[in-house]
């Protein structure tokens, strides 16, 4: 067997059985080691791609796979009432049968009393995973079992001979790139142009310092974007250095969203080359998105291309499984097309409408109708407050704290547009379910969530709930996105919080969007800065 060629962390599920449960999981996993470490679901694959060569192939870019085995998850059955496991091509099998055969370690994770299969109840290409010491997760232990798993696989990434997970917010700086580079004198003494240059050398040193490749193609495009804002000729220059960054990552998962940012980024002065990079993402929500910003950008002056493109959107975003993702891909269409097909951007948010009532968990259905209920508020505000109602009857029906703070805060977000008062309403009550979690960590994730929401109406306030948060990594996450909002109205006191941000992703970011601030107005930031505050 082959030892696996990256150091991921891949979760293996059954939707019809786990997918929540397999949520929380992830939320955390990613929480520890870092999102672009953590990879879950396969709705990356191409129509004509080899589904076995392609899920084989992320696989081996892990050292772990984490298989969510559920009561039921022996038992499944396809439409005909077959066994799931039984089929060759069932993707959950094809998923544990290639980290067995590449030697990836294999966790059996038992949810909610599940026991673990013997070699009997098995197919022969599983049988080796029946000898795999499980771990059981139940809900009403679900932290402190979560967090043997993590000690689990640290001790995996630890080997010898493997690279250990370094996690968000664990960056040790050294010199000037833990600050903003300092000047004698006050702000005042440059002019607004050069501090921008200043905080963009900053922003690109701290970029290329970054060791995940991932993380540092979508910063260099961060300062790309900034630098193209700004009138700096560096932009063209960041923008081939991350697009070939992000063409060397193997893993399957974290190009597609690294692509997706060069393409937003190269598309105002080359929609020719986005075009070219947005074509090769093979992950079809980050293919959305990419061919949805270049179709904003030529709408003005090419309305035949924009279509295209929106076309092309359309078939990958129909072609996602998952009801949850449909929906979010077939949103960010519809954002795209109420700028030249009003009727077309309708018929979308009743597509996404659907899409997102068919997921059955109602967690993920609330998540889904948020960024809904966001765009629809400037296409269809009737159909956005029937939503939000929806959406917010699902949310307040949620007992378990963290799951009330979470979709509370994501409605929230999307809320703001037809109801400022009820999204304020919504983010109070948000923060009241996250102040009560008892668990440090879900406490710390939820109380950013409602932070970065709320510092696109009130970024005082949100500044005081952001540096009240303990984890390191969720502080810095949340005051990035203030300063993004201080920024235009408030350049200095945004500059004094980027100096405290230590993470380099985080920093970038809150940079980028000061240097943004000083050359253009506060109405052009706000719709720059919508991706960062709607819907979280």
């Amino acid at each position: 067997m082959t030892a696996a060629g990256g150091d991921g962390i891949f979760v293996s599920y059954r939707r019809q059985e786990s997918s929540h449960l397999a949520g929380r999981l992830y939320d955390r996993l990613a929480g520890h080691f870092g999102g672009n470490q953590v990879f879950i679901d396969v709705d990356t694959i191409e129509p004509g791609m080899d589904f076995a060569e392609e899920i084989s192939r992320a696989v081996a870019a892990c050292q772990v796979l984490v298989a969510v085995i559920g009561p039921a998850w022996l038992a499944v059955a396809d439409e005909q009432g077959r066994r799931r496991l039984d089929d060759p091509d069932d993707i959950v099998r094809l998923e544990i049968e290639a980290a067995l055969a590449r030697g990836v370690r294999v966790i059996p994770v038992l949810m909610d009393g599940a026991g673990m299969p013997s070699r009997q109840d098995l197919p022969q290409s599983l049988g080796d995973l029946a000898r795999r010491n499980a771990l059981p997760i139940r809900h009403d232990s679900f932290h402190s079992d979560v967090g043997r798993l993590i000690t689990a696989v640290e001790h995996v990434l630890a080997s010898p001979g493997i690279t250990q997970i370094s996690r968000p917010g664990d960056v040790q700086v050294a010199g000037n790139l833990a600050g903003v580079v300092p000047h004698k004198g006050s702000a005042s003494a440059f002019s607004d142009g050069n501090r921008a240059e200043r905080l963009l050398a900053d922003a690109e040193r701290i970029a290329n310092s970054i060791t995940d490749m991932s993380s540092r193609a979508s910063a260099l495009s961060d300062v790309a974007l900034a630098a193209d804002v700004t009138g700096s000729d560096q932009a063209a220059r960041l923008l081939t250095d991350a697009e070939h960054i992000a063409g060397s990552i193997t893993n399957v998962y974290p190009p597609g969203s690294a692509l997706s940012d060069i393409a937003r980024a190269v598309a105002p002065a080359d929609p020719d080359r986005a075009e070219r990079i947005a074509s090769s993402i093979t992950d079809k929500s980050s293919k959305v998105s990419a061919f949805s910003s270049i179709a904003r950008v030529v709408a003005a002056s090419d309305p035949s291309r924009a279509a295209r493109l929106l076309a092309d959107a359309e078939r990958a975003a129909n072609s996602i499984i998952d009801g949850h993702w449909r929906a979010s891909a077939l949103t960010d269409i519809a954002r795209a097309a109420a700028l030249t097909d009003p009727d077309g951007a309708a018929r979308l948010l009743a597509d996404a409408e659907r899409a997102a009532n068919s997921v059955a968990d109602q967690y993920w259905r609330a998540l889904a109708l948020g960024p809904v209920v966001g765009a629809a508020a400037a296409i269809d505000p009737g159909r956005a407050a029937r939503l939000l109602a929806d959406a917010e009857r699902i949310a307040r029906s949620f007992t378990n704290e963290a799951t009330r703070a979470m979709t509370l805060s994501r409605i929230a977000g999307a809320a703001s547009a037809i109801d400022p008062d009820g999204a304020a309403r919504l983010l109070a009550d948000a923060e009241r379910a996250a102040n009560s979690i008892t668990d440090e960590h879900w406490k710390a994730s939820m109380l950013c969530l409602v932070a970065q929401v709320l510092a696109a109406t009130d970024p005082d306030r949100a500044e005081r709930i952001a540096s009240s948060i303990t984890d390191k990594s969720s502080k810095e996450r949340a005051l990035s996105v203030v300063v993004w909002k201080l920024a235009a109205t408030d350049s200095d006191r945004a500059e004094r919080i980027a100096s405290s941000i230590t993470d380099k992703s985080s920093k970038v970011s809150a940079l980028c969007g000061i240097a943004r601030a000083l050359v253009i107005s506060s109405s052009t930031l706000d719709l720059i800065t919508d991706r960062c505050t709607d819907g979280g």
